[in-house]
């Protein structure tokens, strides 16, 4: 068995791959520049759910697999994730009739609901799914902890050449997110900004999901996230005010008593968004890929993280 594997990254994709590897007994090391709560991780919204990634079929069993883990770890009390309704709205005259988005939900989660149960709005369909909710703020020191008490290393410094990198171990896994668009020359790989407000929490809400307006409302013990935008080839994390006003008046116009909640701030962040997200092994190299996860990074981590473990599984073969 391998002892000498390097995760460069250190967002959810790389803790995931740590996980994953040393509930395997691989020994690893995780080296990155920037650590929670100071990486794009944090600020998603991290709800289960393909974003952005129904046209790639060969996500399905990685999200299902990422589903199950979570679902197990929700009766983790300390672990920061929960089971939860999510409410999705497919509006009339919506594009997709039929959502693809369906065939990546796990058997018995998802079933079209009542309309007359939902806030007013022109909606062709609406469904109700249960869904993993993962809160970043707690999941995430809750995964590093326990790879810190199981003895993986967290090593603090830059990465500016996978190659420096593959010399130092006998297998390096790349997990640098939107910092593999420079490490990899892959023009392919994109920032997407997103950005949403906060409110004050809010108990008793589901979780609501409405693309066409565009329109995410997720509760939380913290805030509750409101968002967001899909903006791509934005290289800049700043929050603009009129982008934000227009997110709080979507979510008004369907939930008026939001308004009655204190606006706790706002965040803006960018997914590394791929059309292909890219798990493999480089050619020629002990470099083994793992990054261009989009918005789906949290639904897709663990499987893809199970990926990485095969790969490694056959190299040693």
């Amino acid at each position: 068995m391998n002892e000498n594997i390097l995760i460069a990254g250190a967002g959810i994709s790389g803790l995931s791959v740590a996980t994953v590897l040393t509930e395997a007994g691989y020994k690893v090391k995780i080296i990155s520049s920037s650590f929670s709560p100071n990486i794009t991780s944090d600020r998603a919204a991290a709800f289960w759910f393909p974003y952005h990634i129904s046209h790639q079929k060969k996500c399905i069993p990685w999200c299902q697999e990422s589903y199950q883990n979570y679902e197990k770890l929700s009766h983790i009390p300390s672990s920061g994730i929960s089971m939860v309704k999510l409410i999705k709205v497919l509006r009339t005259g919506a594009d997709e009739k039929e959502p693809v988005w369906k065939l990546f939900m796990p058997e018995g989660s998802c079933k079209e609901m009542d309309k007359k149960n939902l806030p007013p709005g022109d909606y062709l369909t609406c469904y109700e799914i249960i869904v993993p909710l993962i809160e970043t703020q707690i999941f995430l020191p809750y995964l590093k902890n326990n790879l810190i008490e199981n003895g993986v290393e967290f090593i603090n410094r830059q990465i500016n050449n996978l190659e420096v990198l593959s010399a130092e171990a006998k297998i390096v896994v790349n997990c640098t997110g939107l910092g593999s668009r420079e490490l990899c020359h892959d023009t392919q790989l994109i920032p997407v900004k997103g950005q949403v407000a906060l409110l004050a929490p809010l108990h008793g809400m589901d979780i609501f999901l409405d693309n066409e307006k565009p329109l995410y409302i997720v509760p939380r013990r913290d805030a509750i996230i409101v968002g967001g935008t899909y903006q791509e080839n934005i290289f800049t994390e700043t929050t603009e005010e009129n982008v934000l006003e227009k997110i709080l008046q979507n979510a008004y116009e369907v939930f008026p008593s939001l308004k009655n909640q204190k606006l706790l701030g706002s965040w803006a962040g960018l997914r590394p968004y791929r059309r292909e997200v890219r798990v493999e092994r480089e050619s020629g190299t002990n470099i083994i890929h793992n990054y261009g996860h989009g918005g789906s990074g949290f639904t897709l981590a663990f499987g893809s993280a199970g990926v990485v473990k095969k790969i490694i599984e056959t190299w040693e073969n």
